[in-house]
């Protein structure tokens, strides 16, 4: 019954947790020396409150940048 709560959930919007990215510990640290570009974990700006080392993405700059790489 769980699980159909968690995909109804899901279905209807309303569950933000797949827009939650793990933020890099390294850049946390100013330690990274990887590019934004190059690292798997997110490199929030200072102004991006960072909870429990997870920050929360824009659902609308998603769609932005999946329309400038995936053109028809």
């Amino acid at each position: 019954m769980a699980a159909m709560v968690n995909m109804t959930s899901l279905l209807n919007g309303k569950d933000s947790r797949w827009l939650q990215l793990e933020v890099c510990r390294e850049f946390q640290r100013n330690k990274c020396s990887r590019q934004d570009t190059e690292c798997k974990f997110a490199h929030p700006p200072a102004n991006v409150e960072v909870q429990n080392g997870k920050v929360t993405a824009c659902y609308d700059s998603i769609k932005v940048i999946n329309k400038k790489t995936h053109t028809n």
